[in-house]
């Protein structure tokens, strides 16, 4: 039983799983089954119904059938629209879960209504444009990681998973939206019930995510999804990084023992003080080097179609 379900009884019962190794990024290019057309939705709409997926300039990307497992909850009478009622339940849902940054959807939830007033509900495509907007709002804001997270442990989950503030964020307020419970964890079975490239990323990496096979996974379980490999060079790097620092620590003569002792465990605490400028360093000598090479590829071209 996880900390913090003392009033709830889990399901033990699972059947084994065999760990998967290959990586969570070919879901770019995952199997897309090929649907059967809906001859009649066809022929209401002009022949064009087997088209749509051509002529819908969204993204398909995991944030979609996130968000669609949030509509689906929300659509209790499974029409495919979210009443005003329903809305206004999400409305409160989501600033239960997003908390100070709640108070930027106000205009999001009176443009939508008003843009759904003739309908009378809100259809699938505009919810996911408000969660959209919701997401990147939190991404955006610091207020919102802080009040579910201290600010170590933040930068801890940051260095982990090789993601920046703001994409930790971001993966936080769709956990958010999918604790369903509000209890700092999401249910594999929810997530069993996505749809494209959100069910490969849960076969691929959540399975495997949740190492007590309780059925439930915690946030940090849920960011290795979003996490990325780290360049070894960096790795390096930051190692060298603090092992500089506490060098110096050490090393100066001025510094009274009580005062190094502080100091080195704040870095401890707060290792971010060090990997953060390193990891920006890194990015910039990264954009710099690459940058330089797109240059001289670019000109070598240009050099050969001009002897040709």
């Amino acid at each position: 039983m996880r900390q913090g379900f003392s009033s709830q009884v889990r399901n033990k019962g699972h059947v084994h799983r065999v760990p998967r190794h290959h990586s969570v990024w070919r879901t770019a290019t995952f199997n897309r089954r090929a649907q059967a057309p809906n001859t009649s939705a066809a022929s209401q709409s002009g022949g064009l119904g087997s088209l749509s997926v051509l002529t819908n300039t969204r993204p398909v990307d995991r944030l979609r059938f996130q968000s669609i497992l949030v509509f689906k909850h929300f659509d209790t009478d499974g029409d495919g629209k979210i009443t005003a009622e329903e809305l206004d339940r999400y409305a409160s849902y989501s600033a239960e879960r997003f908390g100070p940054v709640a108070a930027q959807f106000t205009p999001l939830y009176d443009n939508l209504r008003a843009a759904s007033a003739t309908a009378g509900a809100v259809d699938m495509e505009s919810f996911i444009d408000l969660v959209r907007e919701q997401v990147k709002l939190a991404a955006a804001s610091k207020e919102f990681p802080r009040a579910v997270f201290k600010e170590s442990e933040l930068g801890r989950l940051g260095w982990d998973s090789a993601l920046s503030p703001a994409e930790v964020s971001s993966a936080l307020a769709v956990f958010r939206l999918l604790d369903f419970n509000l209890d700092n964890y999401v249910k594999l079975d929810d997530l069993r019930k996505a749809q494209g490239i959100e069910r490969e990323v849960v076969a691929d990496k959540l399975e495997d995510a949740d190492t007590n096979e309780d059925g439930f996974l915690s946030f940090k379980d849920f960011l290795t999804s979003y996490a990325r490999e780290r360049p070894v060079v960096l790795n390096m790097l930051v190692l060298l990084a603090h092992t500089a620092v506490f060098w110096l620590v050490f090393s100066l003569p001025m510094l009274d023992v009580p005062v190094r002792a502080v100091m080195c465990l704040a870095l401890l605490i707060k290792p971010q003080l060090v990997t953060g400028p390193v990891i920006k360093l890194y990015q910039i000598m990264r954009t710099v080097i690459d940058r330089a090479r797109a240059e001289i590829e670019m000109a070598s071209a240009g050099g050969r179609g001009a002897a040709a």
